[in-house]
C-alpha cells in the first residue's frame, strides 16, 4: 500500500518566505515527493551528490534547518572557525539582522533565533 502524503498550510508558508533563499543556495533543493511529502535536500553541488536529505512535517523543524543555514552562511563570512553557538556578540547582531525578513514574516518562529545560540 502506498501512502499518499498530503501537504501542510503552514510548511507551505515558511517554504514560501524562505523561497528566494532555498532557490538561490547552491547547497539546498525543495522538493514535494507524493509519497514523502516535502523534502528538503542539502546537497554537494561540486559532487553532484546529497549529502543529507529530511523529510519535513512540521514548518517549526523547517524553520529551525533553515535558520541554521542561514546562520551557518554568516558565521562562515567571518575570519573565525567555530559553529554557530559559539558566536560572539558581533556575529550574533549580523546573524539576527541577516534573520530579520525571515523573522518579521514569520514571528511565530522568531524564538529559534534563540536557541541558535545554544550547544
Amino acid at each position: 500500500m502506498v501512502h499518499e502524503a498530503k501537504r501542510d498550510a503552514e510548511v507551505d508558508k515558511v517554504s514560501r518566505v524562505f523561497g528566494d533563499y532555498i532557490k538561490e543556495s547552491p547547497y539546498l533543493d525543495w522538493l514535494w515527493s507524493d509519497k514523502l511529502g516535502y523534502v528538503l535536500m542539502q546537497i554537494s553541488f561540486e559532487g553532484q551528490e546529497i549529502m543529507e536529505s529530511h523529510v519535513i512535517m512540521e514548518a517549526e523543524r523547517l524553520c529551525w534547518i533553515l535558520f541554521n543555514e542561514i546562520a551557518d552562511d554568516v558565521v562562515q563570512r567571518t575570519p573565525n572557525d567555530h559553529a554557530t553557538y559559539e558566536a560572539d556578540l558581533s556575529e550574533r547582531a549580523r546573524i539576527r539582522k541577516r534573520l530579520k525578513p525571515y523573522t518579521d514574516q514569520l514571528p511565530e518562529y522568531s524564538y529559534l533565533c534563540e536557541k541558535l545560540w545554544e550547544q
